[in-house]
């Protein structure tokens, strides 16, 4: 875990003061931007497309993809996590904290880009193609940037799984050149700790004796306060003194599964299948298709072992994650089905219709020159 990788300290801008920091989150974000775009701009080439229409997809794709993700995300934790905030605007803003749902980015991302294409009459199909391994790598980008987030956690484990990870308090940034606050610096607490500190010992919770007592925001009175929605609070890292930061450093969370490593594995997985299975399809559109259903599926299982969305198999009491996803193999199976009856081809290719676009303007010169 690692929330901030260089805090450089806040700088005045008139009356704002404005923080020069890089996090984590963010910078996976665009370390995944970048490699998409890279991937898909050598898959445009080879498919004979224009490989400069790849970043006007990408930008879509990036906008689209946090708004929708973001959007999503506050309408499912919307009384958990917003409503019951004073002025709950800034904290839906915060993106660098965490908190984006794949699925509403992936709706609105595709919205966004579907849109493009047709206006530009590209072929719609074959882009697909092309832009879905790299869906896959940003997607491995950004469980690295929930690793370090410490967001999207797993579910508890037993103390002896090798696998089992641990989350601290917070984290302290790589490089801290601000000598404001203490050792922390604009890091935050880890949602797996906080989220263990709020539940009582015996359901799964952190045993409360074990923590120090100054780890708490407390009343006048001395009183552990509590949020409207009635969790404990506890202290924000920057609340502690230069002793207690220290001492803090050594508070860590009980195991939990390793959630965010096994989407990693699973997006570049995903990745390597769709780029193999993109050399061998028949039909333009399916290699879209099949990212739908091996992520679909892939998505409901790994969501059984996250610790951060209450649910039960048993019970069937899914997440909203896993109802959408069986939504989405349905979808991808229909898609599929349907292509069936298009043409094998989306239409000639970029190299092609560029040909075809020079044809007929010497044509309508050569008309001309007659007349």
């Amino acid at each position: 875990m690692q929330q901030v990788i260089a805090d450089l300290g806040r700088v005045g801008i008139g009356e704002f003061k404005v923080g020069l920091r890089i996090y984590g989150y963010g910078l996976m974000m665009v370390l995944g931007f970048i490699s998409g775009i890279l991937l898909a701009r050598w898959r445009a080439r080879r498919a004979g497309e224009d490989p400069n229409v790849v970043p006007t997809l990408g930008l879509l794709a990036l906008a689209g993809g946090v708004i929708g993700s973001r959007l999503a995300y506050v309408i499912e934790k919307w009384h958990s996590q917003f409503a019951w905030r004073p002025d709950p605007l800034p904290e839906i803003l915060n993106i660098t904290s965490g908190g984006l749902i794949y699925y509403g980015g992936v709706a609105l991302a595709t919205a966004a880009i579907l849109s493009y294409l047709w206006l530009r009459r590209l072929p719609i199909r074959r882009y697909l193609d092309i832009i879905t391994p790299s869906l896959m790598i940003g997607l491995a980008f950004g469980r690295a940037g929930c690793l370090l987030n410490g967001c999207c956690y797993g579910g508890p484990c037993r103390a002896d799984f090798r696998l089992g990870m641990t989350f601290p308090y917070p984290s302290k940034p790589l490089l801290k050149l601000s000598r404001q606050g203490n050792l922390f610096g604009a890091a935050s607490v880890s949602p797996v700790f906080a989220h263990q500190a709020a539940l009582p010992n015996g359901q799964g919770g952190m045993d409360h004796r074990r923590l120090p007592d100054w780890l708490w925001r407390r009343d006048p009175l001395g009183q552990i306060e509590h949020y409207a929605n009635g969790t404990p609070m506890l202290k924000s890292p920057d609340e502690l003194t230069d002793e207690q930061a220290r001492e803090a450093l050594r508070l860590r969370s009980l195991p939990v599964q390793p959630a965010q490593v096994y989407g990693i594995v699973n997006a570049l997985l995903i990745a390597g299948i769709l780029l193999c299975f993109s050399r061998l399809r028949e039909r333009e559109g399916v290699v879209f298709c099949l990212m739908l259903i091996l992520y679909s599926i892939t998505r409901f299982v790994l969501e059984s072992i996250r610790g951060d969305n209450p649910h039960s198999l048993f019970s069937l009491k899914l997440t909203h994650n896993q109802y959408t996803s069986v939504g989405a193999v349905a979808l991808g199976v229909v898609i599929w089905v349907l292509l069936r009856r298009l043409p094998a081809s989306a239409g000639p290719s970029g190299r092609e219709r560029l040909a075809l676009q020079a044809q007929a303007a010497t044509a309508r010169k050569r008309k001309g020159k007659e007349r």
